[in-house]
């Protein structure tokens, strides 16, 4: 029995073979379209706390993932990475959940408060 082979069209270069596919560019050390995240700093000024925590939707709201160090002034800083968009979130200070004084924008939660919002 006879072998049958493709036959090799000649003339046809790589470039006709994949004609009708499209070609997505590949950028250098970013292996995907995902938008990167950014440096986000929460600050709360509160001088007679012992623990200060940022909760949000960010982190499962878990209330005492990402805490906050202490400044020499009372001030509590946290640097977060987070993604590029509108983010819940209220600081849990000993305990009990807070607002931030210092938010813009503010959004009516199950909980019959609000939770504050940031925009990375």
């Amino acid at each position: 029995m006879a072998e049958k082979r493709a036959a090799k069209t000649p003339g046809k270069s790589a470039a006709t073979k994949t004609a009708g596919k499209v070609a997505t560019p590949k950028v250098a050390g970013k292996p995907s379209a995902k938008p990167a995240k950014k440096k986000t700093t929460f600050k709360l000024r509160a001088p007679g706390a012992t623990e200060v925590f940022v909760a949000g939707c960010f982190n499962g709201w878990n209330p005492t993932t990402d805490p906050l160090r202490r400044g020499d002034d009372g001030t509590w800083t946290c640097a977060l990475m987070l993604e590029p968009g509108e983010h819940e979130y209220r600081f849990v200070i000993d305990g009990v959940w807070c607002d931030d004084p210092l938010a813009r924008m503010r959004r009516p939660n199950d909980m019959g408060c609000e939770n504050c919002i940031v925009v990375v």
